[in-house]
């Protein structure tokens, strides 16, 4: 089992990112990274190697990370959704009567980006990927609001930072170097609070795995990883207090069953509900959480759980 799923390359995290220069506040650069963190200080020059020419024009650093949109499945699912976010006039990720830039020259506007960045995250494509977008700064937050071009997606999962920051106290160096330092400790809290939450529900996964033999609530399957037995891909509810453990398929084929009699029929679905203690769960994160167990089952066999 663990060598089947190998081939599943499923990164810790990828994320892209829309950058905003301080001291040159109309300059923006859209990005991608497995590490935001590193990103931005390479950004800004704090890391030798890495960054991007556009970021390092003089009198553009430093920079802040006002936007990151993650939960990415993979690298090349992150790198689709850069080069869009960077090429909205061409994209067929939107369609030709809901473009907000209409040639190469436009979209520099933060309107435009915003825009952009909705119509991306409202597309079947990268919808069923349960995208997250984190806001670092008040003011883009107030734009997204605002939403200028009407194409906003009450569906989208937005969050404000608890500690966005506004605009800099002044244009001296000072008050801007301040504002960098802010704004990266904001991304670097965010950062160590997304690797724990996965840590965490990646742990309760092994943990589970471990006791034996499990026995699946939708058809009676008794799997058992540490004896390598009918080995098969697991879904377990994210809640600590609830017991239900079922084959990653059978979850799948209750929740098709469920909305087919809808008139929105998806092959992928985004969210569903424990059937046993009904709490909401993402697909994604079930089925990202499955496979990496899977991948890890050689340890199980072996006895191995940390």
């Amino acid at each position: 089992m663990s060598e089947e799923f190998e081939r599943f390359n499923l990164p810790e995290f990828y994320g892209c990112y829309l950058l905003r220069s301080i001291p040159k506040r109309l300059s923006y650069y859209i990005g991608s990274t497995p590490s935001p963190v590193r990103r931005l200080r390479q950004h800004n020059g704090l890391l030798t190697k890495g960054g991007a020419y556009r970021t390092r024009r003089e009198g553009t650093r430093p920079w802040e990370m006002v936007i990151l949109v993650y939960s990415f499945p993979s690298k090349i699912a992150a790198l689709q959704f850069e080069h869009a976010w960077q090429h909205p006039h061409q994209t067929r990720f939107i369609s030709s009567d809901k473009r907000v830039v209409k040639n190469k020259k436009g979209g520099r506007s933060i309107h435009q980006k915003l825009a952009v960045l909705k119509l991306l995250l409202s597309h079947r494509f990268f919808k069923v990927m349960n995208l997250k977008v984190q806001i670092f700064s008040q003011e883009i937050r107030e734009l997204w609001v605002q939403d200028r071009y009407k194409v906003d997606d009450p569906t989208i999962n937005c969050i404000l930072d608890e500690g966005a920051l506004s605009q800099p106290d002044s244009t001296e160096d000072q008050s801007i170097i301040n504002h960098a330092v802010s704004n990266l400790k904001l991304v670097e809290g965010f950062a160590e609070d997304v690797k724990k939450k996965d840590e965490a529900l990646f742990a309760n996964y092994k943990q589970r795995l471990s006791y034996g033999e499990i026995t699946c609530s939708l058809c009676g399957t008794k799997v058992n990883y540490i004896e390598g037995v009918n080995l098969r891909l697991l879904a377990f509810c994210f809640n600590d207090l609830c017991e239900f453990a079922s084959c990653l398929d059978c979850l799948y084929k209750c929740i098709i069953e469920e909305i087919s009699l809808t008139d929105d029929k998806p092959l992928i679905p985004t969210r569903t509900q424990c059937p046993s203690c009904n709490i909401e769960l993402e697909w994604s994160t079930v089925v990202r959480h499955s496979i990496k167990s899977a991948q890890v089952g050689k340890n199980c066999e072996d006895g191995i759980v940390d």
